[in-house]
Formats: structure tokens, C-alpha cells, sequence
């Protein structure tokens, strides 16, 4: 199953030291949600510190108690970096690729690479009672209660599942193929992945083929060259450099610091 890694405590060490960050797992809220994660400084940061964020073709809603604010964002095809500064207390939702599109009714391309307002986007529910919440125990229920009542309204979750299938095999994959095994034009194509992913086929392919790359290095120990030839790369310096490009450190170099 594709479930995108969010590792900030390997790819910056600084983060690791001054931030606490972990996910929450719900098995109710598995058939449209990652997680629920939380992110908090450990103290005040008197130096700016960064969380740098790989795509993974989620979208997130996020709350931050630091300013009392409730927005949902989208990051697209490059890794993002976060500033970190002063007070850090946010809690969020990391909704799997075509949810957003799913529970809101509006186009998933209309919120990539941005930040907008829940307020704008939510009419039926009232999320905001959670930033006076000081208890993390109670603010992950209420966000917890939120996800399974905007939940219900879910009525197709083909587009949910193919990512998972996608995931089985990126490397057999191409655009053109997932277009012929739909019956559609490759235009065509292009329009419904922007508006359930809010990405391209090609761009969510590559997403998918990084995050595996990730599984197999970290989670199933396997070698580097095995990592390349399953993911589809033309050779090892290809995998490395792909790997640098989104992470900023090579595969040896998260492999040393998943193990520390």
C-alpha cells in the first residue's frame, strides 16, 4: 500500500534535536486518511530551523495553535522547506492522494502549492472549537470526529485505490499505458489526475517511484542496486542522484541516519 514517508528527523538534524514530530494511525479512518501527525517545538527556537517536506501528492489540513489558524495545503512535485522559528504547535491531517477531491468537492489542482483558509472551503462543519484545545489527547478526538462525519460523504474511492495499485508496480507503468487501460486520450487523462491528485500522471509517477525507492531502501533493507532496478531507473548513479535531488543527502547517507 502506498504510504508516502515524511522524514524530517533524517534528512536535518537540527529538526531532530528541537522538534517532536509523530503520526497517529487510525484503522477507522484508513480508506481516506494517512495519519493524523503532530509537530511541536521542544522549545522556544531561537534560531531558525527547517522540515524539509517531499512530495507525496497528499494534501493536508493543518492546524496551527501558535496563530490560530486552520488552512489546507498541497505541495506538488518539489521538496518544500519549512521555516521553523519561536513556538511550533501544529497538528495535521495527511489525506491520501484523490481525498481531497473526494470529501471537499473541488478540484484537487486548485489547492497545490497553495495555502488556503478552511473557512473558505468548509461550509458544513466547524472545526475551529479545537484551537482552544490545550490537551493533545482531546484535539486529535475532535480531529479525529471531524474526519469520520466529513467522511460519510465519500462516495466513489476508485481513485484512492488506484494510487495503491499504481504503487504495486511504478516501474511497468507509463502515461500512455494508464491511458490506453482507461480507453482515454492522454489530454484526457492529464484532466482527471489534475483534478482528483491535483498532478500530472507523470509527476504522480515519479512520486510514487520515490517513495518506494524509500520502502525498499529503509524499510526492506534492500541494496542499492536492487532499489534502482525495481524502481525502474536507468542505473545506480541515477537512483543516487534522484534520491539527492528531493532529500538533499544521498541513499548511504539516510541509510546512516535511519540506523543512528
Amino acid at each position: 500500500m502506498f504510504y508516502p514517508k515524511q522524514i524530517p528527523y533524517l534528512l536535518n538534524e537540527e529538526f531532530k534535536k528541537n522538534v517532536e514530530y509523530q503520526e497517529y494511525h487510525f484503522d477507522e479512518l484508513n480508506d481516506f486518511c494517512m495519519c493524523i501527525w503532530q509537530m511541536k517545538s521542544k522549545q522556544y527556537l531561537s534560531n531558525t530551523i527547517y522540515n524539509n517536506i517531499l512530495p507525496d501528492a497528499c494534501i493536508d489540513i493543518i492546524i496551527n495553535f501558535t496563530t490560530e489558524e486552520i488552512f489546507i495545503v498541497g505541495f506538488s512535485k518539489d521538496t518544500f522547506s519549512l521555516e521553523l522559528k519561536e513556538d511550533i504547535d501544529y497538528l495535521g491531517v495527511r489525506l491520501k492522494p484523490g481525498a481531497f477531491y473526494s470529501l471537499f468537492k473541488i478540484p484537487a489542482d486548485k489547492i497545490m502549492d497553495k495555502q488556503v483558509s478552511i473557512n473558505s472551503l468548509e461550509k458544513e462543519y466547524d472545526l475551529t472549537s479545537i484551537l482552544k484545545q490545550t490537551n493533545q489527547k482531546n484535539r486529535v478526538n475532535i480531529l479525529k470526529d471531524y474526519l469520520l462525519t466529513k467522511g460519510k460523504n465519500i462516495e466513489d474511492k476508485y481513485y484512492m485505490n488506484l494510487v495503491d495499485k499504481l504503487y504495486q508496480s511504478p516501474n511497468d507503468k507509463s502515461v500512455l499505458e494508464i491511458a490506453s487501460s482507461f480507453k482515454y486520450t492522454e489530454r484526457h487523462l492529464n484532466r482527471i489526475f489534475k483534478t482528483n491528485y491535483g498532478l500530472s500522471p507523470k509527476v504522480l509517477l515519479n512520486i510514487i517511484r520515490l517513495h518506494l525507492c524509500l520502502e525498499l531502501l529503509l524499510d526492506e533493507k534492500k541494496d542499492l542496486i536492487s532499489v534502482a532496478n525495481l524502481c525502474g531507473f536507468y542505473d545506480q548513479s541515477h537512483f543516487i542522484k534522484e534520491i539527492k535531488r528531493y532529500t538533499g543527502i544521498s541513499p548511504l547517507q539516510l541509510l546512516e541516519n535511519y540506523q543512528s
